[in-house]
């Protein structure tokens, strides 16, 4: 009897086929734009344009040029209905974050990160906990409406899973769970990126593009020697904002393509191309900003390759497997409300809707995921900031039979910001 062989298989189930143990993930999708200011200047539109990039913006974008320190706490959790193929799934995470200026047009962020992921399965609990990557960016304000941004990965963490430790690492990987990390490490990378903004009319446009250089790793404790790497990535972000009287439209939509990884310098997948379109609608009302906002990630098809061999493991040839393709819509609102005595309650209130169809025409992994919540920012001492957030979670995923299984958790966290 012939079969796929297993190292890779997981080599690839383990980074961008989307296939996971509950049947979804490949992907992830920005839920909350950053508050923004009525008023837009060029420099936001900068922002703008690297949003869709998924980068983090420079600090003349949203935050003034200033030294700032992050420490946090996030946990996230959530427990399953049978059918799903795990009882329940948690992350807790302690996330540092450093940004310091080295001039007025140069500065340097470092983000770092030590995570343990659970999750528990036939009344076993299987844990994947340690560092993951570190990442260092250098951005350059090159022109007051231009900004050139080199980044760095720096393979800190562990790429290398046990077999016990791919199934944490694929329970994460689900998209409608929304867990910050996964993969704890993906070997080193090498981004550039370059944004541009200009005026027409009335309208702030931003243009932005990046390439990421990918570099190989082990995915398999039990099988070093197998080196896989990982296709280099291009994006492609263009973004529109305009002024409506105090309020504020932005509009953006960005396109994701990926190269072939390969395994051993053999073809193994090419992930389908991404397209994300965005919107979002800032206005003043009470306490502060209201910020209204929509995004819709579509995910193409796949091709993954990999190798049959017969029941003694020999190779008699390849075979390609359609992966499944994806629509994941993104709505929600966050916003201000007065508590008194200086005290602002910001609500939280997302919707994620996913549409998943396998070539089969199975559309497990489908599902929506409602979360609600905010947080109450506190000034702790001179210009250290305290934000305290909890939300509650509450959803149904599709499992292989079809049926929809429920989904219940919550989310915790604390984040401490410091600027000397």
């Amino acid at each position: 009897m012939s079969r796929p062989s297993e190292p890779g298989r997981r080599a690839a189930m383990g980074f961008r086929t989307g296939r996971t143990l509950l049947t979804g993930g490949g992907g992830s999708v920005t839920t909350a734009p950053g508050v923004v200011p009525a008023r837009r200047s060029l420099t936001a539109a900068l922002g703008l344009a690297l949003l869709g990039l998924g980068l983090p913006l420079h600090a003349s974008a949203q935050l003034p040029n200033q030294t700032s320190v992050g420490l946090g706490a996030e946990f996230v959790g959530y427990g399953f209905d049978a059918g799903l193929g795990a009882d329940a799934a948690e992350l807790l995470m302690i996330p540092v974050a450093v940004r310091f200026p080295a001039s007025g047009s140069v500065t340097f962020d470092v983000f770092g990160a030590w995570a343990r992921g659970r999750v528990e399965r036939e009344n076993t609990s299987l844990e994947l906990s340690g560092p993951t990557d570190t990442q260092i960016r250098m951005s350059f304000q090159a022109t007051p409406w231009a900004l050139v941004t080199v980044g760095a990965q720096l393979p800190t963490g562990d790429a290398a899973h046990t077999p016990e430790e791919a199934v944490v690492a694929s329970v994460l990987s689900t998209d409608l769970l929304g867990f910050r990390e996964s993969n704890w490490g993906s070997g080193a990378g090498l981004t550039t990126s370059v944004a541009t903004a200009t005026r027409a009319g009335d309208w702030g446009v931003g243009l932005a593009a990046a390439y990421a250089l990918r570099g190989s790793f082990s995915p398999d404790a039990n099988a070093e020697s197998i080196r896989y790497e990982p296709g280099d990535e291009t994006r492609i972000r263009i973004g529109f904002d305009r002024n409506i009287g105090t309020h504020t439209l932005t509009l953006g939509g960005s396109f994701i393509t990926y190269a072939e990884d390969q395994s051993d310098g053999r073809n193994l997948f090419r992930s389908g191309n991404r397209f994300r379109l965005d919107a979002s609608y800032a206005f003043r009302a009470g306490a502060g900003v209201w910020t209204l906002y929509a995004a819709d990630v579509v995910r193409s098809n796949g091709d993954l390759t990999l190798q049959i061999v017969d029941d003694f493991g020999s190779q008699l040839g390849d075979t390609t497997v359609t992966t499944a393709k994806q629509n994941l819509l993104v709505t929600g609102f966050v916003g201000a409300i007065d508590l008194g005595s200086g005290f602002v309650f910001r609500p939280h209130v997302d919707f994620k809707l996913q549409a998943r169809s396998e070539p089969s025409g199975s559309d497990a992994g489908s599902g929506w995921m409602l979360a609600a919540g905010g947080d109450v920012p506190v000034r702790v001492f001179g210009r250290s900031e305290f934000f305290p957030k909890a939300r509650v979670l509450v959803g149904s995923i599709r499992n292989q039979a079809g049926e929809s299984t429920g989904v219940l958790g919550m989310e915790l966290r604390g984040t401490l910001r410091w600027s000397p």
